[in-house]
């Protein structure tokens, strides 16, 4: 009996070991081949995938200390572009995208991890948000604030809009900092509020109107004063 264990031992040793060197290879040139995994230090799976030729192939799978899975990446034949699935721990999708060269690259999609509900749409480039940043109501998904970003940071126009979709707010910015012209409106779309900005600060006369046009208030900021 102790023979037969013995060798059932030695069988699942050899086995295991098979298994193990089936992971994690390198060719002559150095360069990763086929399947490859990692670890935590607490033994649980990090990520599984596969290469060729040191480029990734196909699907590689994350996740966290936990065993969840966290994200999954889809390389195209390149090995260079991947489609992304970002995921909370209770398994619902919270960003999807895709990665050139392992920065963020085109539309990506952001949502809430509890309903769902789309909550942001970016464009990028090169790892950085270069394009449009939508951000949505969480209650309704209504377009709640879209700015216009140059490698991410904002440059360019900047709308907030209410629960109903009415712009509220209309502004510039000029490296990161609001400048220029900006302008507050009612739910009515009735101006509400104008004034102008420079480097992020209020200057000028800026006035508050009524609902019937009328102004009902003026104020003055930094050196110029109202007449």
């Amino acid at each position: 009996m102790k023979r037969y264990a013995l060798i059932l031992a030695t069988l699942l040793f050899a086995v295991t070991s098979l298994m193990a060197q089936d992971f994690n290879q390198t060719d002559a040139k150095g360069r990763r081949q086929g399947r490859w995994h990692d670890y935590y230090p607490n033994g649980q799976l990090r990520y599984e995938g596969e290469f060729k030729n040191d480029k990734c192939k196909g699907i590689f799978r994350y996740y966290d200390e936990q065993g969840n899975l966290k994200a999954t990446n889809e390389f195209d034949k390149s090995g260079e572009r991947a489609l992304n699935k970002t995921y909370a721990p209770n398994g619902r999708v919270v960003a999807t995208g895709t990665y050139l060269n392992q920065k963020k690259d085109g539309e990506w999609k952001y949502y809430d991890a509890s309903s769902g509900q789309l909550r942001m749409v970016e464009d990028n480039k090169e790892g950085k948000v270069h394009g449009w940043s939508r951000l949505y109501n969480p209650q309704n998904g209504v377009l709640a604030e879209e700015t216009q970003f140059v490698e991410g940071q904002p440059e360019g126009p900047c709308r907030k809009y209410s629960d109903t979709g009415v712009m509220i707010m209309e502004c510039q910015y000029h490296n990161g900092l609001l400048e220029g012209p900006a302008k507050t409106y009612y739910p009515s779309s009735l101006l509400k509020e104008e004034g102008q900005y420079e480097k992020g600060q209020k200057v000028g006369k800026w006035k508050t109107y009524n609902e019937e046009g009328d102004v009902i208030a003026e104020e003055a900021f930094g050196e110029q004063e109202i007449q």
